[in-house]
């Protein structure tokens, strides 16, 4: 059987600090992120990654998640006016999870919040622009603080295994960093802040190395502790985020969806100080949001390739109600899942008709997290 050609790849595009190393480890396909290659396909068994996240440890190159940094007096205010959450008593070694939204309160980005000093905080965002947008913001409001692109370029090491790979090289106590809380460390002789998060509910840990110069020695280092784990590098496990209910940005993107649309309501804090956004999100409060987003199963045959979003539709009266914005495969349910954005007048026990480029799929709402 032929090698799977990987994908051309643009001169003009970035790459992170381990793009070399993840050729060698047989990344096919990337995506763009944050002006950045990201490798999501490697030339691996699906099923197999799939079982090292959830039962042993994967490591992935997320250097194109971009850290905007905030640093001076204002930090943690400047911060927590761009946010919906309360961060005002966020910790010096705090982290935490928040999507960012617009003054219509249609979201922008989903991030990782951290404090890793006393006078800077980081947004790791996803694919936007956010260090360009709180750098406008930050002058016009007056801001005692620096806006900028931090040289921080991540991997995670998620699974059930991560901690015995990274705790003999880290020199923290990583038993006592506790789920949403950061630490600046030391790994393998590297500085790095190391927090106890990431784009999964494994255990697992996201690393920051502290510049890029010395990058891809935590990333050896890392690599080599794990062959006695059978560490497996691969890009974010789609499959499993989506059982898990761990969407991304990207599933809201040009959608204009706010966040009650999104199920994010219980994590606004509309009643806290001014921030991006909370007019428009306090009369969606008060009206109800139009949409809602619903988890849906299927037992037809597998899904086809997703590379668009399919057209939902009420099989009683074949009116559209919705579009599927995510669908992938469950190994743990074996069977087709999907997420999708519906109209909310659809009853939770509609039947519903999902239109691929395969053909009609008859699916029915399903609760999330599928699992």
């Amino acid at each position: 059987m032929s090698k799977p050609l990987r994908q051309n790849l643009m001169y003009t595009t970035r790459r992170s600090p381990y793009f070399d190393r993840t050729l060698r480890e047989g990344a096919l396909e990337w995506g763009v992120y944050n002006h950045t290659y990201m490798p999501f396909v490697y030339d691996n068994d699906p099923r197999a990654e799939y079982d090292a996240i959830v039962h042993g440890v994967t490591l992935w190159d997320v250097g194109a998640e971009r850290q905007a940094e905030f640093r001076g007096p204002d930090a943690l205010k400047f911060a927590d006016y761009l946010a919906p959450r309360d961060l005002s008593g966020l910790p010096v070694g705090g982290c935490k999870y928040t999507p960012l939204c617009d003054q219509h309160g249609r979201i922008m980005s989903e991030i990782i919040i951290l404090r890793p000093y006393e006078d800077v905080i980081w947004f790791s965002h996803s694919d936007v622009d956010v260090s360009l947008w709180a750098y406008g913001l930050a002058l016009a409001g007056g801001y005692d603080v620096q806006v900028a692109e931090a040289d921080v370029a991540p991997f995670q090491v998620q699974g059930p295994k991560a901690r015995a790979v990274l705790a003999p090289l880290v020199a923290a106590d990583l038993d006592a960093l506790r789920r949403f809380r950061c630490v600046v460390t030391e790994l393998a002789g590297v500085d790095v802040v190391i927090s106890n998060t990431g784009w999964s509910k494994e255990s697992g840990y996201e690393v920051y190395p502290l510049g890029s110069a010395r990058a891809a020695e935590a990333w050896d280092a890392v690599r080599e502790a794990g062959r006695a784990h059978d560490i497996l590098v691969t890009g974010p496990n789609l499959n499993r985020a989506v059982e898990q209910g761990i969407l991304d940005t990207q599933y809201a993107t040009n959608s204009g969806m706010d966040l009650f649309e999104a199920g994010l309501g219980g994590l606004v804090d509309l009643d806290k100080n001014d921030f991006i956004g909370r007019d428009a999100l306090r009369k969606v409060r008060e009206s109800g949001p139009k949409r809602k987003t619903v988890g849906l199963v299927s037992d037809t045959a597998e899904w086809p390739l997703f590379e668009w979003f399919w057209p939902v539709e009420d099989s009683a009266t074949g009116k559209e109600v919705g579009v599927v914005r995510w669908a992938v495969w469950s190994y743990a349910l074996d069977r087709n899942i999907a997420v999708a954005l519906v109209d909310s007048a659809v009853a939770d026990d509609a039947e519903l008709t999902v239109r691929s480029p395969a053909g009609e799929h008859k699916a029915s709402i399903h609760a999330i997290p599928f699992v």
